[in-house]
């Protein structure tokens, strides 16, 4: 009969650190080519009523865009470390 709790590997959280950590490079330059895109095509939009709109609308969109982008490095950078933080401890009471 096994005892009462739960184990946990810590190579596998260490593992799971590095992914989130890849995850957050791949993200990273996601958000960069986005801007790159944007910064190139904003003088695209056009002279007709349908582009002007578009033009007034367009910071507020970018912003969302680019604040979710901000929160979601955010979330991947602090799921990391909690689990490289998580992965030292554990192996460290082993």
């Amino acid at each position: 009969m096994t005892e009462p709790g739960y184990s946990v590997r810590w190579e596998s959280l260490r593992r799971e650190s590095s992914v989130l950590r890849e995850r957050h490079g791949d993200a990273e330059r996601a958000q960069e080519e986005l801007k790159a895109a944007f910064d190139r095509d904003r003088g695209a939009l056009g002279g007709d009523p349908y582009g002007a709109e578009l033009a007034k609308k367009l910071p507020g969109i970018e912003r969302g865009i680019f604040e979710a982008f901000d929160a979601y490095l955010k979330d991947l950078d602090d799921s990391g470390e909690n689990l490289r933080k998580g992965s030292a401890g554990y192996e460290a009471a082993e």
